[in-house]
């Protein structure tokens, strides 16, 4: 049964293993528990380390035979050390597995030391800004390959991305992908068992149904790109909810941590950023999302954005503006305010008649509402979004009205309906006329009778 003493020698290919003892709980392996199984700490008769992850039997499956030949392509990009491994299988394995069955299907990758974002947001530790933009950079640097590979990760949460160097300086930090095991690529079959339920990194569209396609990591991965550059800042260390900054019933709602979480990417890194997480935060769909290279361009310009503004904080020659002034590298005009409670509520009133379909009326609604704000604020291009949306569909109930066939179909049941209502309601009056007729009669004859 696995696992098996610790001096228990693990024939793998033409390698000998041992399994690590864990460093605090004296006579059992080193292992980290997941949502699809173990992941075990090795070590070779050479010192060198590895891991070998043992999946739960409902993950046991051949398709990761294909999954690891896809990886093989792959495996030599940032971000993605993982990818190189090696999976125990009857045909090649047969010893190994007949004396330990729970083995099949294993990975047997490289053993990367580090620290999972989530772990970063419990301990409230914060980073210095170098190194979050360097995190964020690093980050959407992966993802765009992936993406522009058509690949997802498909499961991406704080607590698989794994920083490794996390104390060190930051040229030296990175940022691994792990439990890769259900990402999404064409050439593979969807998984039995995705993802579901609330997190603080799964939108109220997603929870139902999970998603897995070439865009399944587009929210999740925005929201980590907004918490990795936040995360220099003592405040939202200090509001994050938990493992995630937002608390999962709260995501995609009006929230004082999202209006904190806006107004640190405005400060810190520029109105591209925030407006990128506006977006993100309205959109109903995955396609809505931006995507990793809008991401990765927005990031670009706020490493201009925050070395100017450094500049101007710890310059000793720089003169400090006057209040009535306008600074060069920090314009007012960017500045983000909270809503307040009537643009909340008329915000809200445009969201009810878009969602009842009275397109012209939330049109209406959000025009008046964007004219509060200056251009180019996170709100203003939020709202002009909504607009452009609402625009096209109106466009679309303009140019493209219900089909004639379908309105004449209507026309004529409309018209039997109203039809088969009027016999029986001719039917009714002849029945009744008839009744009062005869009784009239009846009536007549027998005062006739009377007088005779």
């Amino acid at each position: 049964m696995f696992p098996p003493e610790l001096t228990t020698e693990l024939h793998i290919r033409s390698q000998v293993y041992r399994l690590v003892p864990h460093p605090q709980f004296e006579g059992m392996p080193y292992g980290q528990e997941g949502r699809e199984g173990t992941v075990y700490k090795l070590i070779n008769s050479a010192g060198e380390s590895s891991a070998l992850k043992v999946f739960r039997p409902a993950f046991r499956k051949p398709s990761a035979m294909k999954l690891t030949e896809l990886m093989a392509n792959m495996k030599d990009q940032s971000g993605l050390r993982v990818w190189s491994r090696t999976i125990l299988n009857p045909l090649e394995d047969m010893e190994l597995l007949g004396q330990y069955p729970e083995l099949l299907y294993s990975a047997h990758m490289p053993w990367i030391e580090g620290k999972t974002w989530s772990e970063f947001m419990l301990d409230r530790e914060v980073v210095t800004p170098e190194k979050c933009l360097k995190l964020a950079s690093v980050l959407v640097s992966t993802m765009a390959v992936l993406e522009q590979a058509g690949i997802a990760h498909a499961d991406l949460s704080a607590a698989n991305l794994l920083i490794v160097n996390a104390n060190q300086e930051s040229e030296d930090m990175s940022v691994e992908l792990v439990d890769v095991e259900g990402m999404y690529a064409k050439q593979l079959e969807e998984p039995d068992n995705l993802p579901e339920g609330a997190t603080g990194y799964t939108p109220p569209f997603l929870r139902e149904y999970g998603d897995w396609g070439p865009q399944s990591d587009r929210f999740a991965g925005g929201i980590l790109l907004a918490e990795m550059l936040a995360w220099s800042s003592t405040d939202i260390c200090k509001y994050a909810w938990g493992d995630s900054y937002f608390d999962p019933q709260e995501m995609q709602q009006p929230s004082e941590r999202y209006t904190l979480l806006q107004a640190t990417l405005e400060r810190q890194y520029g109105p591209e950023v925030a407006a990128l997480l506006s977006r993100l935060w309205s959109a109903e769909q995955l396609q809505q999302c931006p995507t990793f290279g809008e991401w990765q361009i927005a990031l670009a310009s706020a490493k201009q954005f925050a070395e100017q503004a450094a500049k101007v904080v710890f310059d000793p020659d720089t003169e400090l503006p006057q209040p009535e002034e306008e600074t060069v590298n920090l314009p007012s005009e960017y500045a983000v305010d909270a809503l307040t409670s009537a643009q909340e509520n008329q915000l809200a009133r445009a969201r009810q008649l878009e969602r009842q379909g009275n397109l012209t009326s939330a049109f209406w609604e959000y025009g008046k509402l964007i004219e509060q704000f200056k251009e180019r604020t996170p709100f203003h291009i939020e709202i002009g979004i909504a607009m452009e949306q609402v625009q096209e569909g109106i466009d679309q109930t303009v140019f493209n009205p219900e089909p004639k066939q379908t309105l004449v179909k209507k026309g004529w049941a409309q018209l039997l309906h109203q039809s088969k209502q009027s016999s029986y309601e001719r039917l009714w009056i002849y029945v009744i006329g008839g009744s009062v007729g005869a009784l009239v009669f009846a009536f007549i004859i027998y005062v006739i009778g009377l007088f005779k």
